[in-house]
């Protein structure tokens, strides 16, 4: 068995490189939020198709998702939005599944940006833009593994690659596209890992706190509450849950300084500064252990929000997503890291992670996210380094062809 070799891998991959980081820079100025993913499966479905994959459409069953207890709860219908499922190769080794995300996060607040959110501007190596880093690079990363891979002839064992939505706001692109199939053997998302993997994550759920109060004038506000105050109450208490959670942290995130993190994301209330506001509403992201369920999660966040304000409704939404930790001795990760010290000359090591991804839909089995390195994601000026697309990319291939070869 002739083995692919880290420089040819390089060598593919730097002659589809040019190409790929246009491709990049098409896919990042479509700003493809949440119920816009459209315009951004539709480059990436191009791609696929250019690369032989036989692509099939899958707008995720909202009824189907509402019965199943690792989906997140729906902040938008599913008419007219899709995830793709690609599947590529017939060979009998070892198969193997890439996954990706389209969606991404707001770039507010646009003004302090030095580059335009959308630009996708190239400078000193690196590519700005929003979901440059998380994670348009490591889709266009993995799509230029995929294309080195294949200049070394038909692959050993069949690919499936998943394009999905929703991964920002609970994950239910990808929790479809896992119902639906096909899976395969082994699971690499390239979501930015720095030079590291990924293997673990906490659980996370998100919650809308709505906090009522008596709309008067200014010159009465001392004749009751203010729902903005009683959310500052609130959010003190759920800092107090934050901090219990956080007294052990499980083993798994050992030397990592609180894994389980509460997030306050929005507070909306008021119009007037002479006016005391009717209705206050705080948005909130809460980290919990990797073996508390969602459900757990949730009763301790409300009876939290309860002892600060007893008046208070609390409505779940988004994220109600259980924490994961994946084998780091597995044949997948294994051979991973061999190819990544081939090409990187470094050893991989695995970092615990204080977010979740879509990697918790694919326990239990052979899962890893690895992908390229950038900063700013969910900030300003956000931005992946191309030489780590390259790098990531060959990596990959060796991955992609070895993998189905069985090279163990």
């Amino acid at each position: 068995m002739t083995i692919f070799s880290s420089r040819e891998a390089r060598k593919a991959v730097e002659h589809a490189l040019p190409e790929t980081i246009s491709f990049l820079q098409e896919l990042v100025r479509v700003p493809s939020l949440l119920g816009n993913e459209e315009p951004a499966q539709a480059l990436v479905e191009q791609r696929l198709r250019d690369l032989g994959f036989d692509v099939r459409s899958l707008v995720p069953d909202e009824a189907e998702l509402a019965e199943n207890p690792n989906s997140g709860i729906p902040l938008l219908s599913y008419e007219a939005r899709r995830c793709l499922v690609g599947t590529l190769g017939r060979g009998s080794g070892k198969s193997l599944l890439l996954n990706g995300h389209v969606d991404v996060v707001s770039e507010e607040p646009a003004d302090r940006w030095t580059k335009p959110p959308y630009g996708a501007a190239i400078e000193d190596g690196r590519l700005y833009g929003r979901g440059a880093c998380d994670m348009k690079g490591g889709i266009a990363a993995m799509l230029l593994a995929v294309e080195a891979a294949l200049s070394a002839g038909e692959l050993p064992g069949p690919l499936v690659y998943q394009s999905v939505i929703e991964e920002e706001c609970g994950g239910n692109g990808a929790l479809a596209a896992c119902l639906a199939g096909p899976l395969a053997d082994g699971v690499v998302i390239g979501e930015p890992t720095n030079g590291s993997m990924d293997l673990v994550a906490p659980g996370v759920i998100w919650a809308r706190i709505t906090l009522e109060g008596s709309s008067r004038h200014a010159s009465h506000a001392d004749e009751g509450s203010n729902p903005i105050e009683t959310a500052f109450a609130v959010t003190a208490a759920l800092h107090g849950l934050e901090a219990s959670l956080n007294e052990k942290p499980e083993p798994e995130f050992a030397g990592v300084e609180r894994p389980y993190l509460l997030n306050v994301g929005a507070l909306h209330s008021g119009d007037w500064p002479s006016m005391t506001p009717g209705r206050a509403e705080l948005d909130v992201r809460l980290g919990f252990p990797i073996r508390m369920d969602p459900g757990e999660a949730q009763s301790l966040l409300a009876a939290a929000v309860g002892r600060a304000e007893g008046s208070a409704k609390v409505e779940f939404r988004g994220f109600r997503a259980r924490g994961y930790a994946f084998e780091s001795d597995t044949p997948l990760v294994r051979l991973l890291a061999d190819c990544h010290e081939e090409v990187r000359g470094s050893a991989l090591v695995a970092e615990p992670a204080r977010a979740t991804t879509d990697l918790r839909f694919f326990e239990p089995g052979q899962a890893v996210c690895y992908g390229p390195t950038g900063e700013g994601l969910h900030g300003v000026d956000e931005w992946v380094d191309l030489e780590s697309i390259a790098e990531t990319a060959a990596v990959l291939a060796l991955l992609i062809r070895r993998w189905g070869d069985g090279h163990l």
